[in-house]
């Protein structure tokens, strides 16, 4: 048990002497505390955690039509039989090739969201013209009226910034997939980019298809720098989908087969390990995932938990490709941790997006100016990628009889704990408000775009105010005044 003292004395040079014409004597203060802290026992859990913007995904299709009515009742049933935190959306818009969306399609998006939104779910979406590898075929034939459906469609979607998450994609490609489509050449690209940009609200995640189209379309070959991140700007908030991960030696024509060459249009695809080591970078900052695909050795377990970790994915379709999933759910997890044994589909389940949890926590003394202690609480990131949405971080300080005694807003934020790392943040206690006795500490991480406590990957369960950080006791001493006299001068 760490103890340490308190002074109440403001300045405690200037009170502890007193000068008279006899001499100068030193007084001894008369009231001072003692604090004695016990960290919390801070043990890792394996278990999966049901937590926001992160996780496993289905896909569910629906067409806009001014004919054909979604069937509610059935979209109702379909999310109450979804026990994923996330589900993507793909809204087909083929109906409307040379037209606007009508009145009453739009009311249709409207519901369909409304509902989605009543599951408390984060919703990705994905507005495409083909779902059959035919988008030449079903795409518009002026890109003006692909630009006027993302401001009729974000219109609606901006009404919903609370539980849509992300988009995937510029509306065009086969399965909205950026590919064999008539618009994607640098200039259409860059246009259908830049109006989604200016139309879909900025708390709304964009993604494209590979690393070569983020630098298209940010007009950068380098990602974003952590200075930069969550600025608000175009490229702070672009991220990739990836449909073809793991498919391949290049992921299926996501990267290259040669080096990466800078160009000064931004076109070029470098080697794998050359974009994985972008995405390395440029996904701690903006979120990435989509579909693993194609049996072959990319996605044998081990290789796969390497490169989703270093491409920071943060969320996967459990519905494809199976053949790799069932792999994974036949491996095995070995390593020195808490996950030894454990199937690897379920391993890499637990480390899609970020896995905060307690590893540590110290109390000492700021200053004697100040009279405070500070609290440092050490947490772990051992997830693929972090959150990077802004949770709310509250420490609860709590008597024994389990009346609150202060609850302070902790400066810190979750958005920079990085995979693979560890953070600290500190709290200043100001003591001498407390009384003579035993307190307890509750850190609690709270979403408030969700209303969702976030879980962490403690074995300590969580209760009211989140989860047990450490004990301490303040002990309030009075000393009776003494005095050395030194000799007169």
């Amino acid at each position: 048990m760490k103890k340490f003292f308190l002074l109440t004395i403001p300045c405690l040079l200037l009170s502890m002497f007193h000068i008279t014409g006899a001499g100068t004597y030193l007084l001894y203060p008369h009231e001072y505390y003692t604090v004695s802290y016990q960290p919390g026992i801070y043990s890792p859990s394996s278990r999966q955690l049901d937590n926001p913007y992160q996780g496993w995904y289905h896909i569910y299709g629906y067409a806009l039509s001014d004919t054909e009515p979604l069937n509610m009742d059935n979209i109702h049933q379909t999310i109450k039989r979804d026990n994923n935190q996330l589900a993507l959306l793909e809204i087909n818009l083929r109906n409307y090739p040379a037209s606007e969306i009508s009145v009453s399609s739009l009311s249709q998006l409207d519901a369909l969201l409304l509902a989605w939104k009543d599951s408390h779910k984060q919703l990705i979406l994905r507005f495409l013209y083909d779902w059959n590898g035919k988008a030449k075929e079903t795409e518009p034939k002026e890109i003006s009226i692909i630009k006027r459906h993302m401001t009729q469609t974000a219109e609606i979607v901006n009404k919903y910034t609370d539980c849509v998450y992300l988009m995937q994609g510029i509306y065009v490609g086969n399965c909205g997939e950026m590919n064999n489509s008539n618009y994607m050449s640098l200039e259409n690209m860059r246009e259908l980019f830049a109006t989604l940009d200016s139309v879909i609200d900025p708390a709304i995640y964009l993604s494209v298809r590979t690393p070569e189209h983020y630098r298209i379309v940010s007009r950068s070959s380098a990602p974003i720098s952590e200075a930069d991140a969550f600025s608000g700007s175009s490229s702070a908030r672009t991220g990739l989908f990836n449909d073809g991960m793991l498919g391949s030696g290049n992921d299926l024509g996501t990267y290259g087969d040669k080096a990466f060459t800078p160009s000064k249009d931004f076109t070029g695809k470098g080697t794998r390990e050359e974009e994985i080591a972008f995405q390395n970078k440029l996904c701690n900052y903006v979120p990435n995932g989509g579909e693993v695909v194609l049996d072959n050795k990319y996605n044998d377990f081990p290789d796969a938990v390497k490169d989703l970790k270093a491409m920071h994915v943060s969320y996967l379709d459990c519905g494809y490709d199976l053949a790799v999933l069932d792999k994974w759910k036949n491996s095995v997890y070995r390593g020195e941790d808490c996950f030894d044994g454990t199937d690897g589909y379920s391993y890499i389940g637990a480390h899609l997006g970020y896995r905060y949890a307690l590893l540590a926590s110290d109390c000492s003394f700021h200053t004697f100016q100040t009279h405070n202690a500070t609290l440092s609480v050490t947490m772990e990131n051992s997830g693929f990628s972090v959150c990077y949405r802004p949770f709310t971080s509250i420490v609860t300080i709590l008597r024994m009889d389990g009346s609150i005694c202060d609850t302070i807003k902790v400066n810190t934020d979750n958005r920079f704990w990085k995979s693979g790392e560890t953070a600290t943040f500190r709290v200043p206690l100001d003591v001498r408000r407390y009384q003579d006795g035993n307190y307890r500490i509750y850190y609690q991480l709270f979403d408030p775009a969700t209303k969702q406590n976030i879980q962490l990957a403690n074995k300590t369960a969580s209760g009211k105010y989140g989860y047990f950080v450490g004990s301490f006791r303040v002990k309030v001493n009075r000393a009776d005044n003494s005095s050395i006299t030194s000799p007169t001068p």
